[in-house]
Parts: C-alpha cells; sequence; structure tokens
C-alpha cells in the first residue's frame, strides 16, 4: 500500500514543526532581552508570521538591527498584507495552541502560568531540514525584535488585537 501524499501545507504547519519555531522565537526573545520572557500572548502571532511565505520573505528581507518598526514599514506598503497579520493569527489559533503543547510535552517550553510568560528551554532538538532553516532563523528573529518593544507596542504596530 502506497504511503498517505503529504501537502507540502502539512509539512509546515503541524504541532511539532510549531513547537519548534515558537521555541526559537523564545530563545531569540531570551538571547535579547537577557532574564526576560516573551508573554504567553506574543506566541500567537509567530506561527502567523513565519508560516505565512510571502511574510515571512519580507522578514527574512528586513535586517535583524532594522527591528519590528522597519519590517512593519515594509510590509505596510501594501495594507492589506499588514491587516492580514490579524486575521492569521485568528486562524491558527488551534495550531498555536497545538505546537505550544508539543512544545511543552517536549520539555522545549515552560509556560508560567501565574505570570504569563513562557520559557525557552535549554535542548537540543533535531537539526531542521534545509528547506525550513528560513522558517527556523525568521522566528528567532522575530523574538529578537519583540524583546526590544513593550508587547502592547508589538501588538499595535502589527495592527493585532490582543
Amino acid at each position: 500500500m502506497a504511503e498517505p501524499e503529504i501537502s507540502p501545507v502539512a509539512l509546515v504547519q503541524n504541532p511539532a514543526f510549531g513547537s519548534l519555531l515558537l521555541w526559537n522565537f523564545g530563545r531569540g526573545y531570551q538571547a535579547e532581552e537577557v532574564g526576560g520572557l516573551p508573554i504567553l500572548t506574543s506566541f500567537f502571532l509567530t506561527l502567523p508570521l513565519v508560516l505565512h511565505g510571502p511574510t515571512m520573505r519580507v522578514i527574512r528581507s528586513t535586517n535583524q538591527s532594522s527591528g519590528l518598526s522597519k519590517f512593519v514599514a515594509k510590509l505596510g506598503e501594501e495594507r492589506e498584507r499588514l491587516f492580514a497579520v490579524h486575521d492569521r493569527a485568528l486562524a491558527m489559533r488551534g495550531l498555536t495552541l497545538e505546537s505550544l503543547g508539543a512544545g511543552i510535552s517536549a520539555k522545549l517550553l515552560k509556560v508560567d502560568y501565574d505570570m504569563g510568560v513562557v520559557r525557552s528551554n535549554e535542548a537540543k532538538p533535531p537539526p531542521s531540514p534545509e528547506r525550513l532553516k528560513y522558517h527556523v532563523t525568521s522566528a528567532e528573529k522575530v523574538g529578537r525584535w519583540f524583546a526590544r518593544l513593550p508587547a502592547n507596542q508589538v501588538f499595535s504596530l502589527l495592527q493585532v488585537e490582543p
């Protein structure tokens, strides 16, 4: 019997890969703001930014040192692309929750429910396939950008209601 065909979307939009992206987002955040941890709600922006091809290309083309404001300015050159982030965040809530759960189960992530923050633990996950390396590096870059701004400013810039 032949193996079932897996769609290209299913290859990247799954909780295991999502947990790796969220872990890299957190690692980037923690590297940028030593001792700081990202708030839980910021994780709901990570996958909608990184798993959307055109948006990820804008992330990749924006220097890490330029920051979130420069990324938003580039993305906002076509206003509908910026507004679409909010819709994707809503549409991907389930995947983000499943990815958080997978990351917690794999001990990549730890949620402090009292403080509403998430820690990316020290871990050595298996290397990502070459075709997915840009997703991983983009997630880390976004984490670094988010660490430089107050959370309410991040949501405001991206036109997303927390």
